[in-house]
């Protein structure tokens, strides 16, 4: 090699070494430069955004509060912006003691008949919800002041589910039936009373006397005379009436079923009666289960087979049924009455008689 490519070698490398240290300042500022920026563009925007995540996860929950406090608002107040309204349709099914053998009203001596009664024939009056005795088929009633005449005045419009309407003859028909010993009737008591028809629409009754308790007597099962005027008395129990009756009670008989082989349970399926005087019911179906015994009831409650019944002690219930139903208790038309002699010894004063009428505590 000769001197001037060792002097040519040598310029190389220091060149290349002044390269190199260039490279690493050049290396170092582009570093500092990248940290510089990554802290301005970077770290800042990151700062910002927890920021930014705090003020969202903040209002977030702000939300979610005003969301409980309306919710917890409507829950308070829904009682006063809510109320709760009937709708129409619907099956309701009840099971009652049996045995169901007839639908006439007079000849019902079972739960089962008595219930159905209720359904399908209307009465001069009936018993609300709290037990009181309210107009049915009767409009009004005036009394005379010796307490022995009550005129009852229809109302017009009333009809049987068969379309004829139902007037003061049907009640008088009635009542001599009730009156009559030929007819055997479960209704009794009526022997003493005496009936007449006025007009379409208006009665009276005449009493041997004063009885105090006579308004609710009124409650009775109207009949239809029209289906049952050649009927003899004797023979109305066996009447194909009793088990397709026409009706003018709230509902309306559809069938009678023998749900078991034996006749052990019967059901009476009944439909709203859209002739009714007080309104179709808003309930379209209403069927009745007769059962032979309360075991039979309870196994009935226990397989939802039934809805409800009058029949069995809720208290008395195994813990297995009482968690699928609850209790509800109704007033029912009950009472004791005592009949006194006025007409001698210490009743026959008026004022002995308030005493002890004041003496009875009502609410017991």
């Amino acid at each position: 090699m000769s001197p001037n490519d060792e002097k040519t070698s040598w310029k190389k490398f220091h060149k290349l070494r002044h390269t190199q240290q260039a490279l690493g300042r050049s290396v170092r500022k582009m570093e500092k430069t990248t940290v510089r920026h990554a802290k301005k563009f970077v770290s800042s925007r990151l700062d910002r955004l927890s920021i930014i995540k705090r003020s969202v996860f903040g209002w977030i929950v702000l939300v979610l509060v005003l969301a409980g406090v309306s919710a917890a608002q409507w829950v308070s107040f829904r009682q006063s912006y809510t109320v709760d309204a009937a709708s129409s349709g619907g099956t309701y099914s009840e099971g009652v003691l049996g045995p169901l053998e007839t639908l006439n009203p007079i000849f019902a001596r079972t739960s089962a008949e008595k219930s159905a009664a209720k359904l399908l024939f209307a009465g001069l009056y009936r018993y609300d919800e709290t037990g009181k005795l309210k107009g049915d088929v009767a409009k009004s009633v005036s009394v005379n002041d010796a307490q022995t005449e009550y005129t009852v005045t229809l109302h017009d419009g009333v009809t049987w589910t068969d379309g004829a309407p139902l007037t003061s003859a049907d009640v008088v028909f009635t009542v001599n039936l009730l009156k009559n010993p030929d007819t055997r009737a479960e209704i009794s008591g009526w022997g003493a009373f005496s009936v007449k028809e006025v007009d379409k629409h208006t009665v009276v009754f005449t009493l041997p006397g004063a009885y105090a308790p006579f308004m609710h007597s009124l409650t009775f099962p109207i009949l239809p005379q029209h289906v049952l005027a050649g009927v003899k008395p004797s023979e109305l129990r066996e009447q194909s009436f009793s088990q397709s009756p026409v009706t003018s009670g709230p509902f309306a008989l559809r069938l009678i079923q023998t749900a078991a082989s034996n006749g052990s349970k019967k059901v009476a399926h009944l439909v709203a009666n859209p002739r009714y005087f007080h309104g179709e019911p808003r309930l379209e179906r209403f069927q009745l289960y007769a059962y032979t015994s309360r075991d039979d009831i309870e196994r009935a409650l226990r397989t939802n087979e039934i809805m409800s019944t009058p029949e069995l002690s809720y208290s008395a219930l195994p813990d297995t049924i009482k968690h699928m139903y609850e209790s509800d208790s109704y007033s029912i038309n009950d009472g004791v009455y005592a009949l006194f002699n006025t007409q001698e010894g210490p009743l026959a004063d008026r004022s002995v008689r308030e005493a002890l009428s004041l003496s009875i505590d009502r609410e017991k």
